[in-house]
């Protein structure tokens, strides 16, 4: 059975401007519903009572509209479970979805000094930066469906983070 399933990790870094500050990023990135609203699949999301085992978990019902054939020849939604922790330095989203997927997802602000070599080729202009936002995700679940939510992230990060860093300068000049 093992066969039919399978891991993939993805890990992803943007700087962020100069100016920011880690307790402004890190508050942004505790903001759920901002963090909710980056999705760019969105349809909407309600709030559930916190985990008994974990109270300092915030718990959604989070709905997307997920485009499953080329060309929109067939339009859907799918409602998965999300659980949000707030970290020191950041947060870890899990994802619960249909058919056993789950992705857990850590999003961190972390000092440029503290990136290593291949995180500073790979984020242009970390040089003029003194934060970076760091993702990594890690996906579980069928192959198909493993394979599918990878290339979706794949295509989505760059306009997830630059969303980001916008309602990070938003009003500042």
């Amino acid at each position: 059975m093992s066969f039919f399933n399978t891991t993939t990790t993805l890990h992803h870094v943007t700087p962020l401007p100069s100016g920011v500050t880690f307790d402004a990023a890190v508050t942004k990135l505790q903001d759920h519903d901002l963090l909710i609203r980056l999705d760019p699949e969105l349809a909407h999301y309600e709030t559930l009572p916190s985990p008994d085992n974990a109270p300092q978990t915030k718990r959604y019902k989070v709905t997307d509209h997920m485009h499953t054939l080329p060309k929109g020849l067939w339009d859907t939604t799918v409602t998965f479970e999300s659980l949000i922790t707030n970290s020191k330095d950041g947060v870890e989203w899990v994802i619960k979805a249909p058919l056993g997927l789950l992705q857990t997802t850590t999003w961190r602000i972390v000092g440029v000094k503290e990136l290593d070599e291949v995180d500073k080729e790979e984020g242009k202009h970390l040089k003029e930066s003194e934060w970076a936002l760091v993702e990594d995700v890690e996906i579980k679940g069928s192959r198909l469906l493993v394979g599918t939510v990878k290339g979706k992230c794949e295509g989505a990060w760059r306009g997830i983070h630059a969303r980001f860093v916008g309602e990070l300068t938003a009003g500042v000049h």
